[in-house]
């Protein structure tokens, strides 16, 4: 049973070294401050971002937006009625969502103040080859743009709302690829990540062999008793 350790060792590593090359990296960041100028005061937000590196057509591109709120000036106290959008650019073509937040003026814990979030709030786009422009084989650098709306209230002695300019901030990029067509997926794909198709029946091999070797090495022989 000894002899068979090194190869449970060494299929375990190969499947783990499996499952590190299939998981999808992942994108995550913040942008940079925007914020208005007001007649009462400014404002400054940020926005928290997280999604895959690369995506493929015929899959879907989820994308993860938490709204945080810097700081006010003036006699701004929180903001109300507030939406995030994200805009995924393809070249010619955009994917746009909207997402909207609870109304503040209705409950007091919907109102958003500086150190407040909202998220993370996630954006879905099924990607097409309609929606991206990209046929069998194509694939294009994509921008993400995030866009805020939302209304401020102004404490005393102004005691009012007044709705802000919409805001916009870069978001990053990301690959977006329409993989080939099958009649050519067995040769082309070895250069552009097929190596992962391969590598199960790769590891089955390599168990295989390893198990084969273990059975057959020849056995190292008992030592002799010296009593």
């Amino acid at each position: 049973m000894t002899r068979l350790l090194p190869v449970f060792f060494a299929t375990g590593l190969l499947l783990s070294l499996q499952s590190a090359n299939a998981a999808v990296q992942m994108t995550s960041g913040v942008t940079q401050p925007f914020g208005n100028t007001l007649p009462q005061g400014t404002t400054s937000y940020a926005v928290y971002y997280s999604y895959p590196s690369k995506a493929q057509v015929g899959q879907n591109l989820t994308i993860a937006l938490t709204l945080h709120v810097l700081a006010f000036s003036g006699v701004l106290a929180y903001i109300s009625g507030y939406s995030l959008g994200a805009q995924v650019f393809i070249g010619n073509d955009v994917l746009s969502s909207t997402k909207f937040g609870p109304e503040g003026t209705n409950k007091s814990g919907d109102f958003l103040y500086p150190g407040g979030d909202w998220g993370p709030i996630n954006f879905t786009f099924p990607l097409t080859e309609a929606n991206t422009g990209l046929t069998k084989g194509d694939s294009a650098n994509a921008t993400l743009s995030i866009i805020l709306h939302d209304v401020v209230y102004y404490g005393e002695p102004v005691l009012t709302y007044e709705t802000e300019p919409a805001m916009q901030a870069d978001g990053g990029n990301l690959l977006i690829e329409n993989g080939v067509a099958s009649s050519t997926a067995t040769t082309s794909t070895v250069g552009q990540g097929g190596g992962q198709t391969l590598l199960p029946y790769a590891l089955v091999a390599s168990g295989a062999i390893l198990m084969v070797a273990a059975v057959f090495l020849p056995r190292r022989p008992p030592m002799k008793s010296e009593l």
